[in-house]
Parts: C-alpha cells; sequence; structure tokens
C-alpha cells in the first residue's frame, strides 16, 4: 500500500467538536515517517483548506479538492481538474435562482457566490465554520464544483434529469453537485497515476455518501462511526473506526501496524 486519502468534515474535523483532535495529527506524522504518501481527498476548495485551524497543509504530500474534480500537488499547484459542462452550470443556475436558492461557484483559483445570499447559505457556513464568499457574476468561466443551499431532505430529482451530474447531500442545508463520472476516486486515480502508482494501492478514510467510490475502490476502505455519518457507508466499508474525539483513526491505524 503507498498512500492514505483522508476526508476532512467528519473525518479529520469532529462533527461535535469541530477540530482536528491531536492523536489525527500524530496519526498523519507517523504514517509519512513510514513510507506512506497521505493526501486530503475532501469537498472542500482550495481556499477552505488553507482556513482550517489547526491544520499544518504542509503535513500533506497532496490534495483531491472539490469531490475529485481538482487536484494539487504538495505546493497547491493544479496539476488536473475535471470542470462541469458548461450547459449544466446554465440549468443548475437557473434552477436555483427561481428557487431563491443560493450557489456558490468553484474554479481551481477558489469559490464565489453566484446567487443571493439565503437563510440556508447563512445556516450553512455557520456549520462549517466558513465565510460566505463574494458575490461574482459568473460569465462562462470552468466550474470544478458547485455547492447548492437548500432545506435538508430536498428532493433534487426534478433537476437531475436534465443535468449530467448527481446531487449529494452534506451533513447540513449544502449539498455537494458532482459531475457524473466525477467522485472523490476520480482525483485519487489521477493522483495515483501521477505518482506511478497502482490507482487501488491505498488506504481511504471517510464518513459520508460522497466517499463511496474512494473506499469502494481502496484496498482498504474505512468508515467512519459518528453521528452525522452514513450508514450506507459503514455497511459497505472494510472496516469501521470510531468517532476523531474518540481517536478512532489513531486507534485504527495502530492497532493495525501502519503506524
Amino acid at each position: 500500500m503507498k498512500a492514505v486519502f483522508f476526508d476532512v468534515d467528519g473525518t479529520l474535523i469532529d462533527c461535535v467538536e469541530k477540530k482536528i483532535p491531536a492523536s489525527s495529527i500524530k496519526a498523519i506524522e507517523e504514517l509519512r515517517k513510514n513510507g506512506y504518501k497521505v493526501a486530503l481527498a475532501t469537498g472542500r476548495d482550495i481556499n477552505s483548506i488553507r482556513g482550517i485551524k489547526d491544520l499544518d497543509i504542509s503535513v500533506f504530500d497532496a490534495y483531491v479538492l472539490n469531490n475529485g474534480a481538482a487536484i494539487y500537488d504538495n505546493t497547491l499547484r493544479c496539476i488536473k481538474d475535471f470542470p462541469f459542462l458548461r450547459e449544466d452550470v446554465e440549468k443548475i443556475l437557473e434552477y436555483c435562482n427561481n428557487k431563491n436558492m443560493s450557489l456558490i461557484f468553484d474554479t481551481v483559483e477558489g469559490p464565489y457566490l453566484a446567487t443571493e445570499i439565503t437563510d440556508c447559505l447563512v445556516e450553512g457556513k455557520k456549520y462549517y465554520k466558513e465565510e460566505i464568499p463574494p458575490y461574482i457574476e459568473w460569465k462562462g468561466e470552468e466550474i470544478v464544483k458547485i455547492n447548492i443551499f437548500a432545506p435538508m431532505g430536498y428532493d433534487f430529482s426534478e433537476l437531475e434529469k436534465y443535468i449530467s451530474a448527481r446531487i449529494v447531500p452534506c451533513p447540513t442545508v449544502c449539498y455537494d453537485v458532482m459531475a457524473k463520472g466525477i467522485s472523490k476516486q476520480t482525483g485519487i486515480r489521477e493522483l495515483m497515476k501521477y505518482y506511478g502508482f497502482n490507482e487501488n494501492d491505498y488506504m481511504a478514510f471517510g464518513d459520508q455518501e460522497n466517499d463511496l467510490e474512494m473506499l469502494e475502490n481502496a484496498k482498504i476502505g474505512i468508515a467512519v462511526k459518528d453521528i452525522d455519518g452514513s450508514e450506507k457507508l459503514q455497511h459497505m466499508a472494510d472496516y469501521v473506526c470510531d468517532a476523531p474525539r474518540k481517536d478512532g483513526i489513531y486507534t485504527f491505524l495502530k492497532n493495525n501496524g501502519y503506524i
């Protein structure tokens, strides 16, 4: 096994304490000392990971961001991206404007607000402890990630009929829009190729449904069990570890001889 990938929210960042426990940081450092490449695989964008409190991003060898749509090396240089189809961006923007839903678009340089501010946007950003990015009118530039802010449990099946993308719920009033065929696994595959490794020769930790593909394709896939964790993910994972605040990641790696 050559590499270890970590989701961020609910995996490295505990969903109750809203911080990364010292045990997880120690686990990352020990993995690197033992020769493993260690990378993030998250729905977050480049600016968001820079702003994570208590996380020294220099400890990572690479970054699979925007749910696999943008891959960066250890200098945060984008080495590959997978933008949305322009017509899909247009349809999503029109739908959300008509439904009074907030949208955040991401380019490889970072995010911006593409619609008006709504209560759901304020609630979602409060959950992630992030600032609302500035409003910029979309003028056709390539978009690598889209977040919709809408009530929990909202049914997007009508919109999904008309776009080449799927919409995945996050733990709060935020939804990840993922282009069909693009997932964290897509980015991991590109990164493993970049390093000259076999594409499945990795371990992955995650907690939500946007982690399904990367755990399915991993040599070892570990679901992090917590109050917001996906039961579907836990059922398909090779192993389930305890919550970050209970030192779940460190304990799993230690008990299985990786650190």
